[in-house]
């Protein structure tokens, strides 16, 4: 008996079962479908972290373009705003970008 990873959500299940015990998915039919609903699931998020990771980037980068253009006095709320836009889209950035990673290794080793 082995453990796998449901296509529908993602959770272990025995590759026993009929029926993953999270979404209540039907585990028993044709494994070329179900091998397509999981490369679905994985392009989903996959997408939706480059979306993430896009978002993270215009916000790090507008915190530079505002301290540029604006060019907000020293300890004003701006220059506070805008340095902390940097520093967590520099933070949700790197993240993100690390996710994308594992992902793709999880991908690689057919996990």
């Amino acid at each position: 008996m082995a453990i796998i990873s449901c296509p529908f959500c993602g959770h272990r299940v025995s590759d026993k079962a009929s029926s993953c015990s999270n979404c209540k998915g039907d585990l028993t039919g044709d494994p070329v479908k179900l091998a397509a609903v999981q490369r679905d699931r994985r392009l989903k998020q996959s997408q939706s972290l480059v979306n993430q990771s896009m978002l993270a980037l215009i916000l790090f980068l507008g915190g530079f373009g505002v301290l540029y253009w604006w060019q907000p006095s020293s300890g004003s709320y701006n220059e506070y705003v805008s340095t902390a836009a940097i520093a967590v889209g520099f933070i949700w950035y790197v993240v993100t970008r690390v996710r994308i990673i594992l992902l793709k290794r999880s991908v690689k080793n057919g996990f």
